[in-house]
């Protein structure tokens, strides 16, 4: 089947990839600014819908496996926090999906609110898919209610991106729906919707733990009439987690064994594993380094959706391990903000899927060395130019807020 094939091959998956992106640079390029609103919106969901359609007969990513598993369990009352996948306890519930799941050694890294939401979701892997896919193009009309009729190209060049295009449409990956929640928290934060700002940013931290970075930066350019709304946030965390309290603690075990003992793609870790000869030292020097970038950045940096698309960007260059859908994160947030190193970045994503070569050749999930090389080179050189830019432009940096609270 041709889309077995687009899957399992690292050459058909660089068509592929290739051919999405070529299609979004032609699109900003030759599009019709002069059209009216309505007719840019048809064309613009027109590009992200056939794109989807494209890539949907691929088959979902292992991890969904786990995503229908944990969710089984949700469903039998049992608690996916209680013990690893691979425990005996759980013997009775090892099923197909349980067979096809990777890191069965390991608590599970997914918060309260993912868990209830695999649950509600269902047996059906498509049905993850279609409502992961419905997630992420739910992200285009708050992204072009922030940047207006000025910013639709540049939603053209991400509607037919290959990294939200492969890694939603195809892979079925849940992050979508923190990308949408957390899209919408800027939207309401950027409006002065505080309460609901913050309440999102609850559902997005639910979703996945990786949007807690933003809640620097909510505080931080707050004042105490925005601030009120941290209760809405506290209850968002607290609501849906009350079922798994007894066992929820083991979900910090997870996301641990996982950050730190994990490593691949992630050019600057690499890079300093060379040097070190060991994964410690290197982990706690981009960790320091991202917290203090995070602390920079949220202070300093307005509007709110340029601070949360140079957070996830900083994460992506510090990660020990960066998956292919990792640059999805704070890739909405450069069609309002264009940042070109992380559009070079999901041009050359594709080659994360090198790694898919090296397992035919040495049995090992492992990126080769020229794969780093080719993929990052270009990034830090972009970032290298775009950062002199930056920082040279005393209005990017300006520490008013870009919009006022409503009275």
């Amino acid at each position: 089947m041709w889309a077995e094939t687009l899957w399992t091959t690292f050459g058909g998956r660089c068509v592929l990839s290739t051919a999405l992106f070529a299609t979004g640079l032609l699109a900003w390029w030759q599009w019709p600014r002069a059209w009216t609103r309505r007719r840019q919106w048809a064309l613009l969901l027109g590009l992200a819908i056939t794109a989807r359609a494209l890539v949907w007969p691929l088959p979902v990513s292992d991890d969904v496996n786990r995503y229908l598993w944990e969710g089984r369990l949700v469903r039998h009352g049992v608690s996916p926090y209680a013990t690893t996948a691979d425990a005996p306890e759980l013997a009775a519930f090892r099923d197909a999906d349980w067979a096809g799941m990777n890191h069965k050694d390991k608590f599970t890294a997914y918060p309260p609110l993912a868990e209830l939401i695999f649950a509600a979701l269902g047996n059906s892997p498509w049905m993850h898919k279609l409502a992961f896919t419905l997630a992420e193009l739910a992200v285009l009309p708050f992204l072009a209610a922030l940047g207006g009729l000025s910013r639709f190209r540049w939603l053209a060049l991400y509607a037919v991106n290959p990294v939200p295009v492969l890694s939603f449409a195809g892979e079925a990956h849940f992050d979508s729906l923190m990308v949408l929640a957390t899209v919408a928290a800027v939207w309401a934060w950027e409006r002065g919707r505080f309460a609901w700002a913050w309440a999102l940013l609850g559902v997005a931290v639910q979703i996945k733990i990786a949007a807690l970075f933003l809640v620097w930066p909510f505080w931080a350019q707050g004042d105490a009439r925005s601030r009120r709304g941290l209760a809405a946030f506290a209850a968002v965390l607290i609501l849906p987690a009350l079922p798994f309290a007894t066992t929820l603690p083991n979900l910090l075990r997870g996301i641990t064994s996982f950050a730190g003992e994990t490593s691949g793609n992630g050019f600057l870790h690499y890079l300093l594993e060379l040097l070190f000869r060991g994964k410690a030292v290197p982990g706690i020097l981009l960790a320091g380094l991202f917290i203090a970038l995070v602390f920079v950045i949220g202070q300093k940096v307005r509007p709110m959706s340029r601070a949360a698309m140079l957070i996830f960007g900083a994460f992506v260059l510090c990660a020990p391990t960066v998956t292919f859908w990792y640059p999805a994160w704070g890739l909405p947030f450069a069609t309002l903000h264009p940042c070109i190193p992380f559009w070079v970045l999901s041009a050359l994503d594709v080659l994360y899927f090198a790694a898919w070569r090296q397992r035919e050749l040495t049995g090992n999930w492992e990126h080769p060395w020229w794969a780093y090389w080719a993929q990052w080179t270009p990034v830090f050189l972009t970032l290298a130019v775009w950062l002199r830019r930056y920082t040279s432009a005393p209005p990017q940096l300006d520490p008013a807020p870009a919009v006022q609270p409503k009275q």
